[in-house]
């Protein structure tokens, strides 16, 4: 279960990193997730911003979700 947190905190990390780049750069459309959501238009930069903190976030909690099963074994 911990694998999958991981890979889900690192997978939003990514997006918001990445999308954060490539919208300070004035990249063109990539396959970053917020270039393709209507929702988000013209909220790019905060959703970047938004997807790193939850990646943040996902991450702690997989790494005590980690800490906790080390402690009962």
């Amino acid at each position: 279960m911990k694998e999958i947190i991981s890979g889900l905190s690192l997978l939003f990390l990514i997006q918001g990193v990445g999308g954060l780049i490539n919208h300070l750069t004035n990249g063109g459309k990539s396959w970053f997730l917020v270039n393709y959501i209507d929702a988000f238009q013209g909220f790019e930069i905060f959703m970047d911003i938004v997807f790193i903190v939850v990646g943040g976030l996902i991450g702690l909690a997989s790494w005590k979700i980690g800490g906790s099963s080390k402690s009962e074994n």
